[in-house]
């Protein structure tokens, strides 16, 4: 995995009210989420997890996760991924809530597909992604890709079913 790649997981159990769940890799060993559960000891919901952990947390049985990169501006992805890192995780980590995030321009609240949405926005370029201004847009984690426009659209490149 490269810095940028989008993560949608399928059939999995982190959310409840809307199915699904996506995340933006940091590194080749680091994954960005908004998993929508409080961590302990912490008010944000923002988080950095290895590799190993977001994959077995999100596959297996009938639950799988789907790889997209950006194939043709790996520049861009990158510049995304390093936004959500020091702009968004570490610098203004927003707080979860779908409901209350309706307003896509906005850091907080966020829920797990916005981020990546702003990642790439914000911090990759405003050229990459459909822009929703006026009215309420939810960027669903099924929608997200669909997000995207013209050679920004992200490919999918693998499918993961299980990590041992």
């Amino acid at each position: 995995m490269k810095a940028g790649d989008i993560l949608i997981c399928h059939n999995t159990n982190s959310m409840k009210s809307i199915p699904g769940h996506a995340a933006i890799v940091n590194s080749s060993g680091y994954i960005m989420e908004m998993p929508g559960t409080k961590h302990v000891g912490k008010k944000k919901n923002a988080r950095i997890v290895t590799k190993k952990h977001f994959f077995k947390q999100h596959s297996g049985g009938s639950a799988y996760v789907m790889v997209y990169r950006i194939m043709h501006h790996p520049h861009i992805a990158k510049k995304a991924a390093r936004y959500a890192y020091y702009k968004m995780l570490k610098h203004h980590n927003p707080e979860y809530s779908i409901f209350k995030g309706e307003q896509l321009y906005k850091k907080s609240p966020s829920y797990c597909s916005k981020y990546v949405y702003l990642a790439y926005d914000w911090g990759g370029t405003r050229k990459a992604m459909k822009q929703w201004w006026g009215g309420v847009h939810i960027v669903s984690p099924y929608g997200l890709v669909g997000n995207f426009k013209g050679s920004y659209k992200p490919t999918a490149i693998h499918r993961v079913i299980a990590y041992k």
